[in-house]
């Protein structure tokens, strides 16, 4: 699953293969006829099949379905077969860890070989985001290994290899990926604090404070920086530039700052347009290698820096600023900016767009609330039996219509959110259904799972605010993987202890 669709559905399709070759179907069919942990995880896949009978996009729903074929096909094979010590269970997850590594060094190493106009882009197998995911839970792996390792050698080495993914994800600006690890580290201090007595509580209560007012302090000021306005003569709107040229004015206000800059007060199109060819051979009016036009690139440039756009100002440049600009860059203090400061630089600028009431096309964290009103649009008008397997994005494009969205028609996408994902699909019912798959299990088996388990857990029900987790095969295959897996070996221990109680 960390090299991309093709590696992850050939594993999957020699296990199958190998699962039909080695027979005995009576004896696998006793093992899970019974076993109710089987069914409740298979019941997922059962509810699309069945989703089938109101559909009116069969070629949409039976690829979905392809997708999904791993919440039946990896439960009905773990669960057929003896379950596996703890050594191997180890040895699993090694691989899994080595996988992750090699996964993630290509991706760095491709980062910083490409010129690339956003460092996320360096994912080469699957989004940033369900690289993320899969990082904090290799993060979390490498920390049980290390709790349950005696020699001081491995130990070094899992500590090493936590360090370097944090590096990547920094590496790669995966704000989603370190903020998730944030989250999960907060959580685990909290649990870590209430096990024991009153003054380590109290001491840990006012550290975990403490931490939480530094980060809103932090947020709070980068905040107020980013609203800051500069209130000298330097910020002043003037009618004419020095050569005599009248300076473009807007119909309407707009505040939107570089550094405390208005960026569109003292703007001189035709000077800009004159005056730019002499520094760059790119075109004034054309895109830069992240989309953006280079017009708008110049104009908040010059703005960072407190000069007028014309040709007065392009004059003020140097040689790095030319490049910056060619480069995308928007601000001359964001030329040696992290990727993470820059995306939160990013969520500002999104943020205050849409207070004002601009399109959020693009923001990948605001547009959000756009897919959560068109699916909130959809379930109400379909709220027991949802819109059926395959047909979400066809209701979602008749939602984004009706509702008159000032979304690009690029980014009328689904909901980002599994829970509202299932919702839309199968109603009210449905919703249940799927949270009865995941409550069961982890509740019947609560005393048997191993603690791995439930900071897998933790990370999916996040994962599944946010994303479609499960409609993609990365996803999928990333949740029946590990999913099943805690869950058998669970119910095999649970067999054990009731097979001694018998005795």
């Amino acid at each position: 699953m960390m090299f991309g669709t093709v590696p992850t559905s050939i594993p999957e399709i020699i296990l199958f293969a190998n699962w039909l070759f080695e027979g005995r179907f009576k004896s696998k069919w006793h093992l899970i006829r019974l076993n109710p942990v089987f069914w409740v995880l298979s019941s997922v896949l059962l509810m699309h099949l069945l989703g089938l009978i109101h559909t009116g996009e069969m070629s949409s729903a039976l690829d979905d379905i392809r997708i999904k074929i791993p919440l039946l096909l990896l439960p009905l094979v773990f669960f057929t077969t003896e379950p596996i010590n703890k050594h191997e269970l180890n040895l699993l997850l090694k691989l899994f860890v080595a996988a992750v590594v090699m996964s993630t060094l290509w991706c760095v190493f491709y980062y910083f070989t490409h010129d690339l106009s956003d460092a996320r882009k360096a994912s080469r197998f699957m989004s940033h985001i369900r690289l993320g995911l899969l990082v904090n839970f290799c993060v979390g792996v490498l920390y049980f290994l290390f709790r349950n390792e005696d020699q001081f050698k491995l130990k070094t080495i899992y500590v090493l290899i936590i360090v370097y993914l944090l590096a990547v994800m920094l590496i790669l600006g995966m704000v989603t990926g370190l903020s998730l690890f944030v989250l999960l580290a907060v959580i685990y201090m909290f649990y870590l604090v209430f096990r024991h007595g009153i003054i380590f509580k109290l001491t840990g209560l006012i550290l975990l404070s403490v931490l939480a007012i530094s980060g809103f302090f932090l947020i709070g000021s980068e905040w107020k920086k980013f609203n800051y306005v500069d209130m000298s003569e330097k910020n002043n709107a003037k009618t004419h530039s020095q050569s005599g040229r009248a300076y473009f004015k807007l119909d309407s206000a707009n505040y939107h700052t570089e550094n405390g800059f208005y960026i569109t007060n003292n703007i001189q199109y035709d000077e800009l347009h004159m005056h730019w060819k002499k520094y760059s051979k790119i075109n004034l009016y054309g895109q830069d290698k992240k989309g953006a036009y280079v017009m708008w690139n110049v104009i908040r440039y010059l703005s960072s820096k407190g000069l007028t756009k014309d040709s007065v100002g392009l004059a003020e440049l140097g040689a790095e600023d030319f490049k910056n600009i060619e480069n995308g860059c928007t601000n001359y203090l964001y030329a040696n900016a992290s990727p993470i400061k820059l995306r939160i630089k990013e969520f500002f600028w999104e943020y205050r767009d849409y207070k004002q009431g601009f399109n959020p096309s693009g923001n990948t964290l605001l547009m959000r609330l756009e897919f959560w009103k068109a699916a909130k649009y959809i379930i109400a008008r379909n709220l027991w039996t949802g819109v059926g397997t395959g047909d979400a994005q066809k209701s979602f494009n008749k939602a984004y219509n009706r509702s008159k969205s000032t979304l690009a028609h690029e980014w009328r996408l689904r909901s980002h959110n599994q829970f509202l994902s299932i919702t839309v699909c199968f109603g009210i019912w449905g919703l249940l259904v799927f949270l009865f798959s995941i409550l069961y299990p982890a509740i019947s088996l609560r005393n048997q799972l191993n603690n791995l388990y439930w900071l897998f857990l933790l990370i999916v029900l996040i994962s599944f605010i946010t994303e479609d987790t499960l409609e993609t095969q990365t996803g999928v295959t990333f949740y029946a993987y590990f999913n099943t897996l805690f869950l058998w070996l669970a119910c095999g221990k649970k067999s054990g202890e009731t097979a001694n109680q018998n005795l």
